[in-house]
């Protein structure tokens, strides 16, 4: 299963997982009832901390994960362990972190307003969220990303 839908705890491993590529919705104020029928509908395997909402998805059939770890690293190594994510750097089909949607490549001259001039004499290559129009950029955070990469896969 490569689609995910994680709970209210799980913010930071939602962000990680839609930078690896991975659809994954986050639950921020939606009902526990409206996470579960989008889930069900999308059939997305639903993450949480909380071992309630664990029987909540099993009396009502749905594929769920129990993430005992509170650090994003091992909550990753879980996820790759229990469905085995394919965990890869660079990874394949960045999602926009805010709002999981798509990315796609943009040429700087099209979005020279909207980043800092700094980044722009920086970066060459940019990229657009195709739902909110957040902009990024290979910058400083990816060396952290790399290196969270190889931790795990490095566990193996």
């Amino acid at each position: 299963m490569s689609k995910f839908y994680a709970d209210s705890m799980l913010g930071k491993l939602s962000r990680f997982l839609r930078f690896l590529g991975y659809d994954t919705l986050y639950r921020t104020e939606e009902s526990i009832d409206e996470m579960f029928k989008a889930a069900r509908e999308e059939e997305r395997l639903i993450l949480t901390r909380s071992e309630k909402l664990i029987q909540m998805c099993s009396k009502r059939n749905l594929q769920n994960l129990f993430i005992s770890s509170i650090e994003v690293t091992e909550q990753l190594i879980e996820i790759k362990n229990s469905v085995g994510l394919n965990i890869v750097y660079p990874p394949v089909g960045i999602r926009c972190s805010v709002c999981n949607g798509d990315l796609r490549t943009r040429n700087k001259d099209e979005i020279i307003d909207k980043i800092p001039e700094g980044t722009a004499k920086n970066h060459e290559d940019f990229w657009e969220c195709s739902k909110c129009h957040q902009i990024y950029w290979m910058g400083s955070h990816w060396q952290d990303i790399k290196k969270t990469i190889s931790e795990i896969n490095s566990s193996e």
